[in-house]
């Protein structure tokens, strides 16, 4: 342990040494870009570069970088001059004009030409680039000396601009002729910050903390060069047992140097565009018809063409500031007082209508009000806090929530909400507390549908508490009752009832796929699922997507893929909520990884991933542990390894107990894979002093890859435990994860367990069904085709692991029957699959027909091309003795020529 912290101390020192140099960070992260610019500044026809970009992406760092990467083929000298300004005679090239003697300053044409001569002397040979740092401006001189020395080939020019608009007339034919490229400086892809992390800080980068990251930064390099830099100093960003991890509080602080930025831009604008960047970075979004209201076309107009704002080209044309980093950094400048100034020119004295506000104007609205220090109105903080929690953001959904007076007719609604927040936040014992905290006559004065709602999260709650569970199924008993009485009893209007009455049964669906009950709840499901009275289309959807995973469970896998399909298909209509969705990757995983397409639950792992930093401290550990799951299944145990430690790392610091059991689990499996029992055996110790509630699939999960892990590394009584398992499984009709948990115990099993897995599979659908009816049947009957076949159907779903144990076992049979062609190509496919698994969970026992030591000795000198008569003679043997033992060599091997015996030696 101390090795590790020692290791971690010097990453974390060696992380903070690259970090500080912005050279180096430009050069990781401008990779592309900078072959670009070198294959521009080598080209024969190319006068030079210009380097473009908004302000503050990293444009001189990158050319710097560039600069030092041309040496020594390519003398390149950086000109810095402070005499900047179009107004100041050569002043881009006033350090070359101070090395002139004084009659090269008489006029110039000889300036000209003393400058030429000190590139020249200073390049001694070599291509001469001139690199400029003038942030001013060219001024005429300079520009007619840089044409010059371009167009002589005296030199090539490196100039920065935001855009190419800005730079001299003179330069804009060399652009439209391509004799100067351009090579523009964009925001880099979430892809590219998990590439240039993972080469700066050494060790795991997990995908969530390089997300968080580039979401602080909005994708700028410049920024996160700093955020990373302030986070390292901090230790919000550290390394622990070689994984990096963010503190659960980091925030991005905006350094200095971004601050002089941003104000220096927005100063250099009218006092009315001033404040209307103020209006816009506290509202984060406004109506365009709101914002002409107040502040009149021109000043819009004159904002838009400066491209400070960005409009949505929707019905709504809302507006927002076109840089992220000044919105952040202008309400960071701004005082309370003024933040109220601000908002009552805006919004005025009364409050927006909920209907007039779209989701983003209402957070900003509600972000707005909550920095003037000011409660917001019950209304609109509960609709706020709604919409926070359903963009996973719960800690805003709480502070729109605070300080709201005790409303009857609200109250249950208002703890419902906090009570949900809590819960994504993983404190399920205070979500509980707070819905406690509500009373009978607060419940009753809820309309049904709201009812209804209040028992989905106290359920949910209920589930992730610690002994609560089992309380579900009589809440929702209660709760139906409940309901009909009060439905009696007062004016309700029946289309309300009957879509609580959905509500409840959906609950009670969940709560028996939660439990792993899968097959009493199918035909109530397909009902639903289909459209039933009440069930509205995101309650059929969200129906569908628990069917789906009941039918993967209970063996009708293609069924599951159907329903999978047809969800999917509706989830871009008006229906695809975001709940309906998150559901939906959640429950589609399970068909995925159950029909063995875990290429797929790779892709849909990363489709369905969150990109806000909210989000992702909520939820990103999960899908990186969800990945590393479906690369241990398939037997990608060196794969999955990093993405199991980034997960478990994160779900250690952070409050999402329910995943790490699963976690230590899958990851004993893939050491296990690895052949690396004593590491195996660490992460099984963990999983043994786990406990937690967690839903069946999860559950599962967790206890397949454990057994698993055990009977891999040879712990007696691990198959007898999945064997067992699965029978508890065929009880509960759960015919799936039975199929799968007795291919993995009947390694070494005997024909009464291989016979019970033939008899499982024979209650499923699908290629894994298929499969595993094929090898149960091939090696208890010892039938060579039956295991072919198997080793074909692995082959398609890539699954190495298995497609060795199937080729392995044929192998023997091939073998021990005579089959020598079946058992050449055996070898063949076993060998290719030795160097795709690292230990081979079936090793073939039958060593095959053997050469004789003459026959072998004939055979290599046969494999290097000698004729029969040279080996005859070389051997001191008859020409007929070496054709007999070469019949015997070819017979024995299932080979017809001397060309096939290379391979086979």
């Amino acid at each position: 342990m101390r090795w590790t912290s020692g290791v971690s101390e010097r990453r974390q020192n060696g992380a903070r040494s690259f970090a500080a140099d912005r050279v180096q960070w430009a050069r990781s992260v401008r990779t592309d870009e900078l072959r670009a610019a070198q294959d521009a500044l080598r080209d024969s026809r190319s006068y030079g570069i210009a380097i473009t970009g908004e302000r503050d992406i990293g444009k001189g760092a990158f050319q710097t970088a560039l600069v030092r990467s041309l040496a020594p083929d390519i003398y390149a000298q950086t000109l810095r001059s402070t005499m900047v300004g179009t107004e100041t005679p050569y002043g881009a090239l006033a350090p070359l004009l101070a090395r002139l003697p004084d009659e090269d300053l008489e006029s110039p044409s000889a300036t000209m030409r003393g400058i030429m001569e000190t590139l020249r002397e200073d390049a001694a040979g070599r291509q001469a680039v001139i690199a400029l740092e003038t942030p001013g401006g060219l001024d005429e001189l300079s520009t007619a000396t840089l044409v010059n020395l371009m167009m002589t080939g005296t030199a090539k020019v490196i100039v920065v601009a935001d855009r190419t608009s800005d730079l001299p007339e003179d330069f804009h034919w060399m652009l439209t002729e391509q004799r100067i490229r351009e090579i523009q400086l964009d925001l880099v892809p979430s892809e590219k910050t998990e590439e240039v992390l993972q080469e700066v800080l050494g060790g795991i980068v997990p995908r969530t903390v390089a997300q968080m990251l580039h979401a602080m930064a909005h994708g700028n390099p410049e920024i996160l060069y700093r955020i990373v830099g302030d986070f390292l100093v901090s230790e919000q960003l550290r390394s622990t047992d070689g994984v990096w991890t963010l503190a659960d509080d980091a925030e991005s602080t905006r350094s200095r140097e971004i601050d002089d930025v941003v104000r220096a831009r927005v100063e250099r604008e009218p006092t009315e565009v001033q404040t209307g960047i103020e209006a816009l970075a506290c509202a984060r979004r406004l109506p365009l018809e709101r914002l002409t209201a107040v502040f009149g076309v021109s000043t819009v107009a004159a904002m838009d063409e400066s491209g400070l704002i960005q409009v949505e080209d929707a019905d709504r044309h809302s507006v927002a500031l076109a840089d992220p980093v000044m919105a952040e950094v202008v309400r960071g400048w701004l005082s309370v007082p003024r933040r109220r100034e601000l908002r009552a020119l805006v919004i005025g004295p009364d409050e927006p209508p909920l209907a007039s506000l779209g989701v983003v104007e209402l957070l900003g609205y509600a972000a707005w009000t909550r920095e003037c220090q000011t409660v917001l109105p019950a209304s609109h903080a509960i609709a706020a806090a709604g919409a926070a929690l359903k963009l996973y953001d719960p800690r805003f959904a709480l502070d729109c929530l605070e300080g709201l007076p005790r409303v009857r007719g609200l109250w249950a609604t208002v703890q419902r909400l906090r009570a949900n927040a809590h819960l994504a936040l993983g404190l399920p014992i205070q979500a509980h507390a707070f819905l406690e905290q509500v009373s009978e006559e607060e419940l009753s004065a809820l309309p049904p549908v709201d009812f209804a709602a209040f028992v989905e999260s106290l359920a949910a709650v209920k589930r992730s508490t610690p002994g609560r569970g089992a309380e579900v199924p009589a809440l929702i008993v209660e709760s139906r009752t409940r309901l009909l009485v009060t439905s009696g009893l007062t004016d309700v209007d029946d289309d309300d009832v009957r879509r609580a009455m959905a509500i409840l049964e959906l609950v009670e669906f969940e709560d028996a796929a939660a439990r792993g009950d899968f097959a009493p709840i199918l035909e109530r499901l397909e009902l639903a699922a289909a459209g039933a009275p009440g069930w509205d289309d995101e309650l059929r959807l969200r129906a569908a997507c628990v069917l789906m995973q009941a039918q993967v469970m209970v063996g009708r896998e293609d069924e599951a893929l159907a329903t999978l399909h047809r969800v999917s298909s509706e989830l871009a209509g008006p229906a695809g909520t975001p709940r309906v969705r998150h559901e939906f990757g959640n429950r589609a995983f399970d068909v995925l990884l159950y029909n063995g397409h875990w290429r797929q639950c790779l892709a849909l792992v990363r489709s369905v991933g969150h990109t806000t930093v909210p989000g992702l401290r909520i939820e990103g550990a999960q899908y990186e542990l969800a990945a590393g799951v479906a690369l241990v299944y398939a037997g990608r145990g060196s794969e999955a390894l990093s993405l199991l430690l980034a997960a478990i790392a994160q779900l250690e610091q952070g409050r999402a107990r329910p995943y790490l059991g699963c976690a230590y689990a899958a990851t004993a499996f893939a050491f296990a894979q690895q052949g690396d029992a004593a590491a195996a055996r660490n992460y099984l110790d963990r999983v043994e002093g786990w406990v937690w509630p967690c839903s069946y699939s999860v559950n599962a999960s967790m206890e397949f890859c454990a057994d698993m892990a055990r009977r891999w590394i040879g712990e007696r009584g691990a198959a007898a435990r999945l064997v067992e398992a699965a029978r508890e499984d065929i009880r509960s009709g759960r015919w799936t994860m039975a199929g799968i948990k007795l291919v993995g115990a009947t390694v070494d099993a005997g024909p009464e367990e291989l016979a019970l897995l033939e008899e499982v599979c024979a209650h499923r659908q699908g290629a894994l069904a298929e499969l595993g009816r094929r090898l149960a049947r091939g090696t208890r009957l010892r039938s060579l085709p039956d295991l072919i076949a198997a080793s074909d159907l692995s082959a398609g779903l890539e699954l190495d692991t298995l497609e060795s144990r199937c080729t392995a076992v044929g192998l023997d049979i091939a073998r021990d029957t005579g089959d020598v062609r079946s058992a050449r190509i055996l070898q063949a496919r076993l060998d290719r699959l030795t160097g795709l698994v690292e230990v081979l969970p079936v090793v073939p026992q039958s060593l095959g027909p053997l050469l004789t030591a003459r026959e072998r000795e004939v055979a290599v000198l046969a494999a290097r091309g000698e004729s029969n008569r040279t080996i005859a003679e070389e051997m001191g043997l008859s020409v007929r003795t070496v054709e007999g033992h070469l019949y015997q060599v070819f017979s024995k091997l299932g080979i017809t020529s001397r060309a096939e015996l290379g391979g086979l030696l």
